[in-house]
């Protein structure tokens, strides 16, 4: 109690403290977010959708909430001090080959693929979604891509919707320069499996008058871009 008057630790939760750096105000000081959840949860889960864009170096925004998932456990919220934790369960079946190793402040954090974290963002429910920041996560992280690795039916889930949004993303980045041709046999995988469904709205601006149709998907999305 007498380091933690003197601003030396900052409270993480209850009985779990951080150390504050000598050169810095306590007053203003917030423990790593990936650190105190990567001590919380362990080295079962894996930082996921927009904690894995940050962590991949794919987003420089920083988000308050912490994304994570794990095979066998249960999908809720929590609250780790003052961070809320996003939990998803996933499919224990070859998951752990779809997770990667990153270091942060010297200690290793599992963090999901590239493409499995483009799959995680298309598979957020349109609410959830932020179109402009997926879509240039979609810019940055399909180059780094083998696109072996995200052509196998597996990976995308039973959900057509969310193979639908995948496949709108996938679609518009492969027609920019310099235009992935590679990607094209996922991308016409993605279209039979999806069938009719649809359509589906995706992104942040539902009813927007610039809001644009994508008829290979069925996915309305916003436009004006």
């Amino acid at each position: 109690m007498r380091l933690k008057r003197r601003g030396l630790l900052k409270a993480v939760k209850r009985g779990e403290y951080a150390s504050v750096p000598l050169d810095v105000d306590p007053a203003g000081f917030r423990p790593d977010p990936y650190l105190v959840v990567h001590k919380a949860l362990g080295d079962r889960y894996a930082f996921s959708h927009y904690s894995a864009l940050a962590l991949l170096g794919a987003e420089q925004q920083t988000r308050r909430g912490i994304y994570a998932e794990a095979p066998g456990t249960r999908a809720r919220r929590r609250m780790l001090g003052d961070i809320p934790v996003r939990i998803y369960r996933v499919p224990a079946r070859g998951w752990h080959a779809l997770t990667t190793t990153v270091r942060r402040g010297g200690v290793p954090l599992r963090v999901t693929t590239p493409a499995r974290t483009l799959v995680d963002l298309a598979s957020l429910s349109g609410s959830d979604q932020d179109y402009e920041a997926v879509l240039e996560a979609f810019r940055d992280l399909v180059p780094r891509i083998d696109p072996r690795d995200l052509a196998r039916p597996s990976l995308w889930g039973k959900n057509a919707v969310a193979r639908a949004r995948l496949g709108h993303y996938l679609g518009r980045i492969v027609a920019e320069p310099p235009r992935l041709g590679s990607f094209a046999p996922v991308l016409a995988g993605l279209k039979r499996s999806v069938g009719r469904v649809g359509p589906s709205y995706v992104g942040t601006r539902p009813n927007a008058a610039g809001n644009r149709f994508d008829a290979e998907f069925r996915v309305v999305y916003p436009g004006g871009f």
